[in-house]
Order: structure tokens, then sequence, then C-alpha cells
């Protein structure tokens, strides 16, 4: 029989001042049906590559990541449905941020706060990391928002084209629309936050280090996120 759960529950007893409604994450085991904690993190984010607007599938990716103690890819997938929220639907991102809370740093959790505060234009442009899907900021800097100078058409379609090929399934295709898009236009950092993320998710060792190595041939200084996912295949 399948059993559902609550995703957060009320807790009256607000010891921590904050102005906001307190709520916590409820723990309890979720039966995962034989996969890994990652496979089963990897379905939910193919879920979200195919429909991003899809809520359900966002807190279902909170959740999951709370409940394993994920505590990175938590901070991701925050970020990316306070992004899919576009500034609305405040109260259950307030909600969702002061749940998780326990399992933030406070570098992480103020970052949260702040995006809360942000406009629709203005959301997508908050620092993400390597598990992130859906920001436009760039990884591994102290400034909440930095806004580029939009690029030619080349980068929009070849994101639009490989986001195309993920809903249809088309991973290797993806892959290679966007390897393309980043020897046209190196210093476009979405580009190559979208190709790490679909190495990382179909775990693509060979066709990344393959790439990696062809970049550093050209004498090319790769954005930190590409070594941080050759470690991540190293181990």
């Amino acid at each position: 029989m399948t059993e559902f759960i609550p995703l957060i529950i009320c807790n009256d007893k607000d010891e921590s001042n904050e102005t906001d409604s307190v709520f916590d994450f409820e723990n309890k085991e979720i039966d995962l049906f034989g996969f890994t904690k990652e496979q089963a993190l990897d379905g939910i984010l193919s879920l979200l590559l195919t429909d991003p607007k899809h809520l359900h599938t966002h807190l279902q990716r909170i959740y999951f990541c709370y409940q394993h103690d994920l505590k990175e890819e938590l901070f991701a997938a925050l970020i990316d449905f306070l992004i899919i929220l576009k500034g609305k639907g405040l109260a259950v991102g307030h909600r969702m941020v002061n749940g998780a809370k326990s399992k933030l740093d406070d570098i992480k959790y103020q970052t949260l706060k702040a995006a809360l505060e942000l406009n629709e234009d203005e959301i997508e442009w908050v620092d993400g990391n390597l598990y992130s899907l859906f920001t436009q900021g760039f990884i591994g800097v102290p400034v909440l928002i930095h806004k580029e100078a939009k690029k030619q058409n080349l980068n929009h379609d070849a994101l639009a084209i490989a986001r195309d090929y993920v809903a249809y399934s088309q991973l290797d295709m993806a892959m290679k629309t966007l390897e393309e898009a980043i020897e046209q236009d190196f210093d476009n950092i979405t580009v190559h936050t979208e190709l790490l993320e679909l190495y990382k998710l179909t775990r693509s060792k060979d066709q990344f280090l393959k790439m990696y190595d062809h970049i550093h041939k050209q004498s090319k200084t790769l954005p930190e996120t590409w070594n941080k996912l050759k470690a991540f295949f190293d181990e």
C-alpha cells in the first residue's frame, strides 16, 4: 500500500526568534525500491529537466535531500525552487527555507533569505553550486547577483536546442550541442553549468574527461566547477 509522507510539519515552539512561521521537515525513511540515493535523486533531477515548472517534483527533491542529509544538494534544490517561483509564492518559499535551516550553514541560509526578497528578473541570478539546475549566476563568487551582457543568439539557441533534446531524453545529443556551444563561446557560464549537470546526471565520465582534456590542450582556464566534477568522478 502506498504511504504518503508529509513534506513539512508545523512546530508551534518557535525557538529561533524568526519572524516567519517555523516549519520542520519530518524525518522518516523513504523506500527507494532498491535504488541508491544517488540514483533516486538523479531520477528526480531528470524529471525536473524535463518539466522545470513541476512544483511537486521540486518539493520531492527538497525533502529527499533533507532526509538524506545531502546539504549541498539541498541548497541547490531550494535555490532552484525559488527561481521557479519567480518571486511569487513567498509563503511556501519562506516555509521551505526555514524548514531546511538546520541543514544549512549560516551563509547558505542568509543567501536563501536574501533570495526571497528578489523579484522575478533578479532571482535567477542568485549564485548556485555544482548541483543547481536553473541559476544563471556565477558559481563560487561572493557576489549574490551578477548580470552579464546578453550573448548573441547562438548560445540562446544552443541552450534551447539542448533543453529540447533533454525533454525527449536525447541526452547524448544535448551534451553534444552544449559542447559545440562552449567551443564557440567559451565564456558563457550557463552553458558550462548545464553541460556539467548532464555529465553528472548521466555518469558520463569518459565523455567528460574527453572534453576536459580537449579544453586543457587549448590552454583555456576552465571554471572551477569542472575541477569539482573531475574530483567527483575520481572518487
